[in-house]
């Protein structure tokens, strides 16, 4: 008897220390799924901030393309209008110099003008006045003489007005010509003017061009960066489904050998209540007046569970960080699941011990929980906590995730319960 009490023991500490390291191992695969479930929110808020600067910068770089083919347009512009400027001043400079040729014939002429009209004065003038007074005078009449008379006076004006129609002709050329080279002044100055606007455009269209470029790389570097971030991203996401693959085996397993244990304590249990009573039997058929073992039902819990407004609120909490947004049913589930732990023999018998139980619940990891608790936002799921308080179980689950499709169980909203 005492040899099979001493295997029962061993039995027993072998079982303590399987479930122990299971424990362990589930906790370290926890941390890890909760280390990658980190991992994946930084990862997504680092690609949601690289969409918003490539965004941005995608944004800035359409202005500058805007502003590119505004600079560009202004240039072909002045381009036109300085090759029209250098155009006038080619065909002014043109005209200048036939200008100055009238000029020069028109003085040629004046000239020529005059000096005829000297040698006509000098035939006239040479002799005295004497002289055509007696021309006029031997005229045979009155009419001849008024007729020699009118002649000397008509030649004296031509000479007169073709002398002043020369210098009036000169004049107005030499007033033309020096309009044009005023004109060509004004378009020599409009033709640097332009020249330097151009100049100045085209330094800053070839400065928009360069910060273009820039832009471009770094948009390219930061899509570059996406496409690494995305794909660290889905491995992360890939190894975060493996390990809770590995999680959901090991829970299986770990509420396989925790059913196991019951069944052997229960068994255990019903043969060492067997045993009692059946040395209670035979003490009563010897006559023994012994008593001492009545009292040994108090092992046996009732499953009921003495709870404090502390707990309802550690309880509501989880529940809330858990089940928040899911149906009633799902958040009664939730609460079910905890309370189970408490009734088992293989978690901690108290509501915090369950929740506080190292690398059980991420929220608790996390440091969601504690925020929530500080808050006080598990009030809004304390009619599922008190009513899973008062006895109401809607599963008989040890364990539940959110439901990827590896795990069979009971699948209620998101989650599903084994």
């Amino acid at each position: 008897m005492k040899q099979k009490r001493k295997v029962c023991r061993i039995a027993c500490l072998l079982c303590v220390s399987i479930l122990c390291s299971s424990r362990a191992y589930a906790g370290a695969i926890q941390d890890r799924i909760d280390s990658t479930g980190e991992r994946i929110d930084e990862l997504e808020n680092v690609l949601e901030q690289t969409e918003q600067n490539i965004s941005a910068w995608e944004k800035e770089q359409r202005a500058l393309e805007q502003e590119i083919a505004v600079g560009q347009e202004k240039i072909s512009q002045l381009s036109d209008e300085l090759d029209h400027t250098k155009t006038a001043i080619k065909d002014t400079q043109k005209e200048i110099r036939q200008t100055q040729k009238a000029l020069e014939q028109s003085k040629k002429d004046s000239k020529k003008q005059y000096e005829q009209m000297k040698q006509r004065i000098r035939f006239m003038y040479e002799n005295s006045t004497n002289d055509m007074l007696i021309y006029i005078l031997e005229a045979g009449s009155m009419p001849e003489a008024l007729r020699r008379a009118n002649y000397f006076q008509a030649v004296f004006a031509y000479d007169r007005a073709k002398l002043q129609e020369f210098k009036a002709t000169t004049k107005r050329i030499g007033q033309a010509k020096n309009k044009l080279v005023k004109e060509k002044d004004h378009m020599e100055a409009l033709e640097e003017k332009q020249t330097g606007q151009l100049a100045d455009i085209d330094q800053a269209v070839a400065d928009l061009k360069q910060k273009l470029g820039s832009k471009l790389a770094q948009i390219n570097n930061s899509k570059a960066l996406k496409e690494k971030y995305g794909q660290e991203l889905e491995r992360q996401k890939q190894y975060e489904q493996e390990l809770e693959r590995q999680k959901a085996e090991e829970d299986l397993r770990r509420e396989e050998e925790i059913r196991r244990q019951e069944e052997e304590l229960r068994q255990k249990r019903e043969e060492e209540e067997r045993r009692r009573r059946e040395q209670q039997r035979r003490q009563e058929q010897d006559g023994s007046s012994s008593t001492s073992g009545s009292s040994g039902g108090g092992n046996a819990g009732s499953g009921s569970t003495a709870a404090s407004a502390g707990d309802l609120e550690l309880l509501s909490t989880i529940i809330y960080c858990e089940a928040g947004n899911q149906s009633y049913e799902g958040q009664l589930a939730v609460g079910s699941v905890i309370m189970n732990r408490v009734a088992s023999g293989s978690f901690p018998n108290s509501i915090s011990g369950v929740i506080y139980q190292s690398g059980q619940f991420s929220p608790v990891a996390s440091g969601r929980f504690a925020h929530a608790l500080a808050s006080g936002l598990g009030s809004r799921c304390r009619a599922a906590a008190q009513e899973v308080l008062g006895g109401r179980r809607n599963v008989d689950c040890l364990y539940f995730r959110v439901n990827n499709g590896i795990i069979d169980g009971i699948v209620i909203g998101d989650h599903v319960f084994y």
